[in-house]
């Protein structure tokens, strides 16, 4: 879990250090039961606001869900980091679960990725 000191928080779930995470040609740094932080080498093209359908990635396995851009900054030459709030309900059970390793099956029962 992430705990950053001197840092406002208006979180209300804790983020969680991503390792090995990626999310449609981005590099996934941290996330939380309601939204991620992405960073990405080419400005995305999308603005703040938009509907996304994300794709998450990682070892074990993949996380597909709609997001809302609520963050768009660059950050350096080439570099742009995106911030997304998950807009289904359940995403916090779904991203808890994913972490864990799991994954959501169709029928809304859980299985071991």
């Amino acid at each position: 879990m992430i705990e950053e000191i001197d840092k406002p928080e208006a979180r209300r779930n804790p983020r969680f250090l991503a390792r090995r995470m990626s999310c449609d040609g981005g590099l996934v740094m941290d996330f939380s039961a309601t939204g991620v932080r992405v960073h990405y080498t080419k400005r995305p093209k999308f603005e703040i606001g938009n509907l996304v359908n994300l794709s998450l990635e990682s070892e074990a396995g993949t996380h597909a869900g709609e997001a809302e851009v609520v963050r768009l900054e660059k950050m350096a030459f080439r570099k742009y980091e995106v911030g997304y709030r998950f807009t289904d309900p359940e995403a916090a059970k779904k991203m808890q679960l994913f972490k864990c390793g799991y994954d959501a099956l169709d029928d809304g029962c859980w299985s071991a990725a």
